[in-house]
């Protein structure tokens, strides 16, 4: 049975000569894993540019019970909303590359999420339309950390206090120091007050020189690992970004 369904692109992996490996998000089922054919055509750049990293497009799934791949038609842009500017300068392509990775280590297979979906579609369709040097800048920890609403890992800020340190493993703030290393203190353990108060709108105004910014992200990641994806800090196109910001 073919269905309809609303992807947005995570990673491609080139399988053999013959077809490459996609793994999307999708409104309809959560994440999913597709079989797409290689080739050389023009319908066939028009695929790659389609699932370049947080690509959006709709395409036609021949859904059948008990399979794990996929297989999609009629591959298409999705009209309400466009991805096209992601790739249209090297930051806003670096930082979806490097997004797309996070993601794609972050969400698991799972059953469709309606919120998360809403929060990722109107996320690249900021990115995409993003003209200002510093909120470019700020994106991706801007990004990661309003996901962790959605991955239900977001930090208890209700339960700051002057002078409190925050505890990564808990997830929330506490008077004195836990017994192990995961923790925040001092400018680290306030700049989270600061990201609380922080969205796509006024990204700009977040001020970090580039050694804050590399330490914010770094931070970022180890608290995701901590809770859902270890190894983040690993990633190839993280080393990228370093050089980029």
């Amino acid at each position: 049975m073919f269905e309809t369904l609303h992807c947005i692109s995570l990673r491609t992996i080139k399988y053999n000569d013959r077809n490459t490996i996609l793994s999307a998000w999708t409104t309809e089922h959560g994440r999913m894993t597709f079989v797409m054919p290689e080739g050389a055509g023009r319908e066939a750049v028009r695929r790659r540019a389609m699932t370049m990293p947080l690509g959006v497009f709709e395409g036609e799934c021949d859904l059948r019970p008990g399979r794990e791949i996929h297989s999609l038609r009629d591959m298409r842009a999705d009209t309400a909303i466009s991805s096209t500017g992601l790739h249209a300068s090297p930051t806003k392509a670096m930082l979806s590359i490097f997004l797309a990775d996070v993601l794609d280590a972050v969400l698991r297979p799972s059953a469709p999420d309606f919120m998360l979906t809403e929060y990722l579609r109107y996320a690249i369709a900021t990115l995409a339309a993003e003209r200002r040097p510093a909120a470019l800048a700020n994106y991706h920890i801007v990004f990661l950390f309003k996901l962790m609403y959605f991955a239900g890992i977001y930090p208890d800020m209700d339960s700051w206090s002057p002078g409190a340190v925050f505890d990564m493993r808990d997830g929330r703030f506490r008077p004195t120091l836990p017994l192990h290393g995961a923790v925040l203190t001092g400018e680290e353990a306030e700049a989270l007050r600061t990201l609380d108060r922080i969205d796509f709108s006024n990204a700009a105004l977040l001020k970090l020189n580039r050694t804050e910014r590399l330490r914010a992200i770094d931070r970022i990641l180890e608290y995701y690992s901590i809770h859902i994806a270890p190894g983040l800090d690993s990633l190839q196109s993280l080393e990228v970004l370093r050089s980029l910001f």
